[in-house]
């Protein structure tokens, strides 16, 4: 180990001969990050100008059904269900039913024909009825592809449509599988003569009964137009992906392929974040180091922005040489160099200080690069091994503290912070904003006895299994386990919009699963009771809580007494 007085005095000495070196490399490393985050920003930006280009045309289309649908919704107020359900055996209830979708078809077309005309990039819009209600003729389709206006075409019928080619039929059954309204494609229009298509279309019901399907298209090649001739330093583009890294449009790839890159630096997890930000992405595609930006647009596509790395530091060496010259001149002015020398002594100090004040503040995240072999670099490096083990201690006591050991989920104490500051939300209500959430609570029947017929083991992989699909199927709201078998689901706006039809779906994969499975123990058997928060009623979350338990041992009689699988 040096001293930092034997230090002092053999730079001071070499002072002269490191200096160009060392502002060279000072120069480069500056040079290079300046570059690199200029170039990050212009890329970005280019994105960005492009994905609001062509999110006029998204959410204009997106704006214009959403108008439809409420149209829609208003038209069906006079619809009753007894009407639907007697046409299939009385012709006259099926005349009248064919009244009121004639009738309630035209009003959406009506008003559909005065919003399309003021849609940017719409070339067709449509209402296709479902025809195990009445007559396909009660809908209508109107196109504008290679016309200057919108014109009326053959009305588009849903007993034509094979739900397993969705190649082609995805506009018709996915919004009905998805139960609201989506955004489709690009996809082979049938009814445009197989060109690629973007849609956003939405299932019209009516007592959870299907009316019809609405929705308007762009064709995809209004959006390739927006960006095929777009070019960035020499000879960059731009390109589409799906939400799944298809390519959607490549110069040098085919729609729906999946190019491999050839190293592992440019992962597809990356692209599932919404754009990226601030970050540095470069990769090796067929032999070329590249760099890329992306954003999402509003329907989930990735625009994604790359350039050969060589053409982005064109620039940056061309600095790089001016840095060498200024080096060579600060040499002649060096009678600042001991100034120079005791300041890059003192910095690795200074450094530690203000790091151990962060650390005291509760920040674990202090960087620290100095690792020299002196007094500074032992303390430097023992400072480091002392921050990280604090780091990873009180990581782990958060962990033991909030997360179930069993599930991986988050715990009793877990859920005990989410209620409390619910109840903050709940006293603070009338002066702030009335919370909406509401609580399901589930209880794994017959853990005990999985337990004592075939060991802890198995009950374990049980309480695995249902912790797995109630996550799954609530995969937007906070899960816990509360107590051995018992589980609580907070749900919050979207999830808790569509509470009935998650509840559903939950039903559904536990009857696949137990359908695919004899092993007790791998079989979901679960009850469950929901309770919505009152204001008014409810003064706190326990109350709630109190309502789902009593609703969740209802559910547990009714299965016992239906002799259902416990």
């Amino acid at each position: 180990m040096h001293s930092l007085r034997s230090k002092i005095t053999a730079v001071t000495i070499a002072a002269i001969l490191t200096s160009i070196l060392s502002l060279g490399l000072i120069g480069i490393f500056f040079v290079g990050i300046i570059s690199n985050q200029s170039s990050v920003e212009k890329m970005n930006l280019l994105s960005e100008n492009i994905q609001e280009k062509l999110d006029v045309y998204l959410n204009s289309l997106q704006q214009s059904v959403d108008m439809a649908i409420n149209i829609a919704n208003d038209s069906t107020t006079e619809l009753e269900a007894e009407m639907i359900s007697a046409a299939a055996d009385s012709p006259e209830q099926m005349e009248k039913l064919n009244a009121f979708l004639k009738e309630h078809s035209t009003q959406i077309m009506h008003s559909f024909t005065s919003i399309a005309n003021n849609s940017a990039g719409v070339v067709t819009y449509y209402y296709c009825i479902n025809m195990d209600l009445g007559s396909s003729e009660n809908g209508f389709f109107y196109s504008k592809v290679e016309k200057d206006n919108f014109e009326e075409q053959e009305p588009l019928r849903s007993h034509d449509l094979d739900p397993n080619d969705l190649e082609h039929t995805t506009w018709y059954y996915s919004p009905i599988k998805h139960g609201a309204p989506i955004w489709i494609g690009p996809y082979l229009a049938h009814y445009l003569n197989e060109r690629l298509t973007v849609s956003y279309v939405a299932p019209i019901y009516k007592n959870d009964i299907l009316l019809g399907v609405l929705g308007m298209d762009i064709l995809f090649e209004t959006m390739v137009e927006q960006i095929s001739s777009v070019k960035i330093y020499d000879t960059g583009f731009v390109f589409l992906l799906d939400e799944k890294g298809n390519v959607l449009y490549h110069p040098d790839f085919g729609w729906g392929s999946r190019p491999d890159y050839a190293d592992k630096q440019l992962s597809l997890d990356v692209l599932k974040q919404k754009n990226n930000g601030s970050e540095l992405i470069r990769y090796n595609a067929n032999g070329e180091y590249r760099q890329l930006s992306f954003s999402t647009l509003s329907n989930g596509m990735k625009l994604v922005v790359t350039a050969p790395v060589a053409e982005i530091t064109k620039y940056q060496r061309q600095l790089i040489n001016i840095f060498v010259l200024v080096a060579v001149l600060i040499l002649i002015i060096f009678t600042a160099i001991v100034t120079v020398l005791m300041d890059h002594i003192i910095k690795p100090l200074l450094r530690l200080t203000a790091a151990s004040q962060k650390l005291a503040e509760g920040d674990y995240d202090i960087a620290l690069n100095y690792h020299a072999n002196d007094e500074v670099g032992v303390l430097t490096n023992s400072f480091q091994q002392m921050r990280d083990r604090l780091k990873l201690y009180i990581r782990d006591l958060n962990s033991r503290a909030y997360n179930d050991a069993l599930t991986g989920i988050k715990n009793k104490a877990a859920f005990n912070i989410f209620a409390e500051r619910l109840n903050d939300s709940i006293r603070m209500g009338n002066k702030v904003d009335t919370p909406k959430f509401a609580l399901i609570l589930l209880d794994c029947n017959n853990l005990k006895q999985i337990n004592d017929e075939f060991g802890h083991d198995h009950g374990d992989i049980y309480l695995k299994t249902a912790s797995s699909v109630i996550c799954n199927v609530f995969s937007h709201s906070p899960v816990f386990r509360i107590g051995g078998d018992e589980f609580v689901v907070l749900l919050q706006k979207q999830d808790f919009a569509n509470r009935e039809q998650l509840l559903q779906l939950f039903d559904q994969k536990a009857s696949e699963i137990n359908a695919a499975t004899g092993k007790k123990w791998e079989q979901i058997n679960i009850s469950k009771g929901i309770a919505i928060y009152e204001p008014g009623n409810d003064k706190n979350v326990e109350e709630v809580l109190h309502r789902a338990d009593e609703q969740m041992y209802k559910d547990k009689k009714t299965r016992k007494m239906s002799d259902l699988p416990q």
